[in-house]
């Protein structure tokens, strides 16, 4: 395994090699770093227990169109005071995915600690939610009205 690399398991079981350049940007492997002082990973890999291969690939395409591009990607964790979020047209085309992966990116992303990501993907959600009333919500996202008759009439 080359020294540039860190192993990861996700929670399907599968071990991927992911470039050390994104991985030490995730909360899991700089707090193995703070604990351990090292990320050899040649014989355990780090487990990434609430992100499926599936999702982590996806988070690695994005990580790494980041990692070569001079946009902002995640790395900076000073908090920023209030902000907007502008998806670029590769954010946009990214996040051109079926609702379940969209939330498990965003699940992955706060598990993960990737903060840019998180923002970019809660930003797609916010813009699908933007101008529709509650019905349409309900209809986007396969929410059940669960409220009474009398409370729906008002």
């Amino acid at each position: 395994m080359a020294e540039d690399k860190v192993r990861v398991q996700t929670s399907d079981g599968e071990i991927l090699e992911v470039d050390y350049a994104i991985a030490k940007q995730w909360a899991p492997i700089k707090n193995m770093y703070e604990v351990f002082g090292t990320l050899d990973t040649k014989d355990k890999p780090v487990e990434l227990s609430n992100v499926n291969t599936e999702t982590l690939n996806k988070i690695i395409s994005w990580a790494d169109h980041y990692k070569q591009s001079s946009e902002d990607a995640d790395g900076d964790d000073e908090p920023k005071p209030k902000r907007t979020v502008d998806l670029s047209d590769f954010d946009k085309k990214y996040f051109e995915v079926k609702q379940e992966m969209l939330f498990e990116i965003i699940m992955a992303s706060n598990y993960l600690g990737m903060t840019v990501l998180l923002d970019k993907a809660c930003k797609t959600v916010a813009d699908m939610i933007k101008d529709k009333t509650p019905d349409e919500v309900r209809k986007t996202f396969n929410i059940p009205n669960d409220l009474p008759p009398l409370e729906t009439a008002k």
